[in-house]
């Protein structure tokens, strides 16, 4: 099976304009491991209420860009691995994006995902797919539409 590019594009085939791009990094241990080939990239997210710009890279892991979906609400517990999502306590649920769990089978009836689920952490225009491990699955880039 040949492997696809490392990116998906999504486009409106009314306007021909891009509504997405989804970016895949390809690391082992995530259920689209092998499919697609590996997406290099570095994806700068710079919003008025953190210090300075973030850079999302391939290689990157959640706490280095965490305090983008977290406006600094999350506190870990000192004994609790920082890197994982169940590990942590949150002082304001009302400024702390929580992820949405994703757990991906290739069918209804095949069950629970034998790789385990993904964590999906999204703000304006970013949505950032990061595994058990810290490690990103996945990076969707969209333009947020005003009704």
């Amino acid at each position: 099976m040949a492997q696809r590019a490392g990116e998906d594009i999504l486009f409106d085939c009314e306007s021909r304009t891009v509504l997405k791009f989804v970016l895949h990094t390809n690391v082992p241990g995530h259920f689209d491991f092998g499919i697609y080939s590996r997406c290099n990239f570095s994806v700068h997210v710079d919003r008025n209420d953190i210090a300075s710009p973030i850079t999302i890279e391939t290689d990157s892991k959640l706490e280095q860009f965490r305090s983008v979906f977290t406006n600094n609400a999350c506190v870990n517990n000192e004994d609790d691995d920082e890197d994982v999502p169940e590990n942590r306590t949150y002082n304001n649920s009302a400024n702390y994006n929580r992820p949405v769990v994703l757990n991906k089978s290739s069918s209804a009836s095949d069950g629970e995902n034998p790789f385990g689920s993904t964590f999906c952490y999204g703000t304006d225009q970013v949505i950032v797919e990061v595994m058990d491990n810290s490690h990103i699955a996945s990076v969707i880039l969209y333009q947020t539409v005003t009704p």
